[in-house]
């Protein structure tokens, strides 16, 4: 092999790497994209269903912080299955997920609610 393809080898290499790397971040972006917009919707998704199993209870949300306020006590409202309520992570179904992926959102007194604070 002549100098002349030894760099255009390793150029060819360097090329190809640094195309690689750049599909490889640009993958991982699109994916972190996906997980973001999934768990908003989840958390929207379950505040939505709580809200149906409790069509009694005044329910408000601020979905930028992920807490939900309900007029009734956390023991007292029905839950989707597979969600459980705990102090340390709200209402959630962390140890219940078959993928790992879970939701958590922090529950408060509607006296709490703000909606000027959004």
């Amino acid at each position: 092999m002549n100098k002349l393809q030894e760099t255009l080898n390793s150029d060819s290499i360097a090329t190809e790497s640094s195309t690689l790397e750049k599909n490889t971040n640009d993958v991982n972006a699109q994916l972190w994209d996906v997980f973001e917009r999934s768990e908003e919707y989840y958390t929207d998704s379950l505040i939505r269903e709580i809200k149906r199993l409790n069509p009694k209870v005044k329910i408000e949300a601020d979905y930028d912080r992920w807490i939900m306020y309900s007029s009734v006590d956390i023991n007292k409202l029905a839950l989707p299955e597979g969600f459980y309520y705990n102090q340390k992570n709200g209402i959630t179904n962390k140890h219940t997920t078959k993928t790992g992926w879970y939701v958590s959102v922090s529950v408060k007194p509607i006296e709490e609610y703000n909606p000027d604070y959004l």
